[in-house]
């Protein structure tokens, strides 16, 4: 498992903010993350704060038990992890 981590905050629309690790690659947006035990946290939906030190947005999973404070790691199934939508991709052009 891949430390990603620590919870640090819950934020009042309900996502989890956790600090991410300075040595971990950025391209993190729609990774599934899990607590030590292996089960699932949540999903990381974007990152905020500073390029050198940044912050990711988590939605927690339904039933998840977390805790603030407690470490999470990057999820090695290929299950957990979601592709983003092909309509953001898409690049708009310009009407003649």
């Amino acid at each position: 498992m891949e430390k990603i981590g620590e919870i640090v905050h819950l934020a009042k629309s309900g996502r989890l903010i956790v600090k991410v690790e300075e040595n971990i690659n950025h391209n993190l947006i729609g990774q599934s993350l899990i607590d030590d035990k292996g089960s699932k946290v949540g999903k990381i939906i974007e990152l905020i704060g500073p390029v050198k030190s940044p912050y990711a947005s988590v939605i927690p999973t339904i039933n998840s038990k977390y805790s603030i404070g407690g470490v999470v790691y990057k999820s090695h199934s290929l299950n957990h992890r979601f592709n983003s939508s092909k309509k953001r991709d898409r690049v708009r052009r310009k009407r003649t």
